[in-house]
């Protein structure tokens, strides 16, 4: 076990987008009692860690904690090579220069930061509690502190968002010449804000149509920048790919840690209890925070290294999955992949399977077929 995610669940406010396991933080004795449980967590397996390629801080937003509490959870993973990877998400609301020097001193080399738009009244309409200002102010703080490695999150297709629009935020985060872009089409996910709001008619998604448009000008354009798509939603220059998301779309293992935290490891998942409170209680108790386990079926396995390889844009090495799995991923409903030869969709070669950049704007859907 070589990979490990850190999930730290607290926010300033809760993004009206967002499904994932956050909340927006209560009082400040909360968040140390949740870093001294994870610290707790992180200790009780660490010899189950061994030969450290990344570590990801991610959220919620850790940057929400000081350097200090940070710190004490990131010391529980030493010692790891110099060659790892250590990633920690950010909001540019709440990064200083002191702050963003520290967390490069202790062992941080990659920073995201979810700017998510770059137009002021658009990042009010999301929830975003931090200006289009602020967003590249982090990011010259971020370089000025000494990360060579800085990505961004950006998200198109909101409602009311034109070409022109998303246009404006691309040349914006192209200014600023960072290593990676991740690119995510809003989706409305339950239980939050915009889910009710579009139930309620009060608004309007973006049509399919546009949300191509805009899918394909990202594409050609950061391209010509030199930022290459890997991943789907995801670009980088030469040598910047996320090693941590890489093993993930490999189907890799990894140890997941803090509420909400998911861990996959030799054919078992498993996922810690949500609720932050929750997760504190158990860790103090002594008793595993775990909420959910589940044993991964040989051919769940294979499908899901083959919907998941599929997403990047060099697909599966096949000589390396018939090794791990027994077969080719070819035999796996063959006459699926003929088809979609024959449509353009899927290209392989002596070594590797993929989709082509038709079959890519078309890979969720292509993924049912394959089920």
């Amino acid at each position: 076990m070589n990979s490990v995610y850190i999930h730290i669940p607290f926010c300033l406010a809760k993004c009206h987008y967002c499904g994932f396991n956050s909340q927006p933080l209560g009082q400040p004795a909360g968040l140390k009692n949740y870093f001294r449980a994870l610290a707790r967590e992180i200790a009780g397996r660490r010899a189950e860690i061994k030969d450290i390629k990344t570590i990801y801080f991610g959220g919620g937003t850790p940057t929400i904690a000081s350097a200090a509490l940070i710190g004490k959870v990131l010391n529980e993973l030493r010692p790891w090579p110099s060659d790892a990877e250590l990633t920690i998400e950010a909001n540019p609301g709440t990064v200083t220069l002191e702050k963003l020097k520290a967390l490069r001193e202790m062992g941080f080399n990659r920073l995201s930061l979810g700017v998510q738009s770059f137009n002021d009244d658009r990042l009010k309409q999301i929830g975003r509690v931090h200006t289009a200002r602020q967003a590249v102010k982090a990011f010259e703080l971020g370089a000025k502190a000494g990360f060579a490695n800085i990505g961004l999150d950006l998200i198109y297709a909101l409602p009311g968002q034109s070409l022109g629009d998303w246009k404006n935020d691309l040349a914006k985060a192209l200014s600023l010449e960072p290593r990676h872009l991740s690119l995510y089409s809003l989706t409305y996910e339950e239980n939050t804000e915009f889910r009710r709001q579009k139930a309620e008619g009060r608004i309007i998604p973006c049509g399919e149509e546009l949300e191509a448009d805009m899918y394909l000008e990202a594409v050609d354009r950061l391209d010509r920048a030199g930022l290459k798509r890997y991943e789907i939603s995801n670009f980088a220059r030469k040598g910047y790919c996320s090693r941590h998301n890489i093993n993930y779309w490999r189907a890799g293992d990894y140890l997941g840690f803090g509420a909400g935290a998911h861990s996959h490891r030799g054919g078992k998942r498993w996922s810690n209890v949500k609720n932050s409170e929750r997760y504190v209680r158990s860790i103090n108790n002594g008793k595993s925070p775990a909420g959910f386990r589940e044993t991964i079926s040989p051919e769940q396995q294979r499908f899901e290294a083959l919907f998941l390889g599929l997403r990047m844009a060099a697909g599966i090495e096949i000589k390396s999955y018939q090794r791990r799995f027994g077969r080719s991923p070819l035999e796996h409903k063959p006459q699926v992949w003929l088809r979609w030869k024959e449509r353009g969709w899927a290209e392989w070669d002596g070594r590797n399977l993929r989709l082509t950049p038709q079959g890519l704007l078309l890979a969720d859907g292509l993924a049912v077929e394959l089920a």
